[in-house]
């Protein structure tokens, strides 16, 4: 697929009276990036508005870092007493994607499978025959089929990516890549007016724009300390990453093989397997608190023995004797690996937010303008993902000047900054 590719020094024109249309620039073109461009251009396209959205990322392609490198899960549960207010946006994320689930041309690239979760714990074998066959299963196992919450499924998160990515060609909005956005002009009154990028041959590029929505995953505190160096805001993060394989599935892929297996109640540690529609098993671990998050549009690597130990629970827990009409290899093939990072906040609660004219800068702006037109959403966690339909919908009516359909007090800029300063 291809992607808009930027003349040098070109500057992206925009009409005589900037406020006649809008022009929005979202940064991040992974699941929450997409998911708000999808949205927006959905709801300016059934009110007939004149909204221009361009999205743009420093790698070379949308969904490139976490929302790629993820498990691939979609439910209404969420474990952590820190993140139970999570749940309404859970459910309402939840639905918005299975809305779609019906529709071929998402089924095909991503695998949706409802009810497709189980939680493996000690026990005397109660509901191992549901296990995909490409798992070994255990007399002295018991499966929980409600693992994350009674509504769940299993998609491949590439599928995701290829699905928003070509729902928002089709809406008219502009995806460009290779670029890092390096600067912020702001107005007398603290409104955005223009992002300048740089390309990967250093060369610039200036993007006029009505709204700005930071939405750079665990990269996002970087860029806004970046544009806007002087605000009191500060964007606290903490580190949650984690290492990552891709194993070739010795089964045949069929509907039942799509699911997402944990044995995190055996083992008292993350670890997960999810068979995906592309013949492809992936397997993650136990996260990472102290890895240094990598530049904005670079991947880290991961820790070799962490890969190892991997691959060794691979080898022996999926299921090289089972009776599938596919003979399989003597050896697990192993695909691919990697290292993820993920957006998380210091108190596991997203952000979804404007900023005010007045934390936008330490300089009071002149004049009064009730909106800065600038905007951050990240922070999400693992579940990022499973969040993200929703947080686009929400975001797009937030941006739109509308009320949201749920309230999002929780997640405000504020909220989260002052709780921040309280801890320390």
């Amino acid at each position: 697929m291809q992607y808009v590719d930027l003349a040098i020094n070109q500057q992206i024109p925009s009409p005589a009276n900037q406020y006649e249309k809008r022009t929005i620039v979202i940064v991040g073109a992974g699941s929450i990036g997409l998911s708000t461009a999808y949205n927006l251009a959905k709801s300016s396209s059934a009110a007939s508005s004149s909204v221009k959205i361009i999205v743009i990322d420093p790698f070379d392609r949308p969904f490139a870092a976490s929302s790629s490198q993820c498990t691939g899960c979609f439910h209404y549960g969420f474990p952590e007493k820190e993140t139970q207010p999570l749940l309404p946006l859970g459910k309402y994320s939840f639905d918005l994607w299975a809305a779609h689930a019906g529709n071929e041309d998402f089924q095909k690239p991503t695998g949706y499978r409802p009810h497709s979760f189980f939680g493996v714990n000690q026990g005397s074998g109660n509901g191992i025959e549901a296990l995909p066959d490409w798992i070994q299963s255990e007399q002295t196992w018991d499966v929980d089929e409600d693992v994350l919450g009674t509504r769940n499924a299993t998609v491949n998160p590439t599928g995701i990516g290829q699905w928003l990515t070509a729902q928002c060609f089709k809406l008219g909005v502009e995806i460009k890549t290779n670029l890092k956005v390096i600067y912020a002009d702001l107005s007398p009154e603290n409104r955005i007016q223009a992002v300048v990028c740089l390309r990967k041959n250093l060369t610039t590029i200036r993007i006029d724009c009505t709204q700005l929505l930071l939405a750079c995953g665990p990269w996002t505190p970087i860029v806004y300390k970046m544009l806007f160096p002087s605000s009191p805001i500060q964007l606290q993060s903490s580190t949650n990453a984690g290492d990552w394989i891709v194993c070739k599935n010795p089964c045949p892929t069929t509907q039942k093989t799509i699911a997402y297996v944990s044995f995190q109640g055996i083992l008292a540690e993350k670890l997960e397997f999810a068979g995906r529609n592309d013949g492809t098993i992936w397997v993650c671990g136990r996260r990472d608190f102290t890895a240094p998050l990598p530049p904005p549009g670079q991947n880290a690597e991961p820790d070799e023995r962490l890969i190892e130990e991997l691959f060794g629970r691979a080898q022996t827990l999926l299921n090289s004797k089972c009776r599938c009409t596919r003979k399989h290899d003597d050896e697990l093939q192993l695909l691919s690996k990697g290292r993820a990072f993920r957006p998380a906040t210091q108190s596991g609660l997203p952000i979804m937010s404007e900023v005010t004219p007045s934390d936008l800068t330490s300089y009071p702006a002149q004049g009064s303008s009730s909106s800065s037109g600038v905007f951050v959403c990240w922070g999400h966690g693992s579940y990022g993902l499973t969040l993200s339909m929703g947080t686009g919908k929400l975001m797009g009516q937030l941006m739109c000047g509308e009320k949201p359909d749920l309230d999002l007090s929780l997640f405000s800029l504020r909220k989260d900054n002052n709780a921040a300063k309280n801890s320390t």
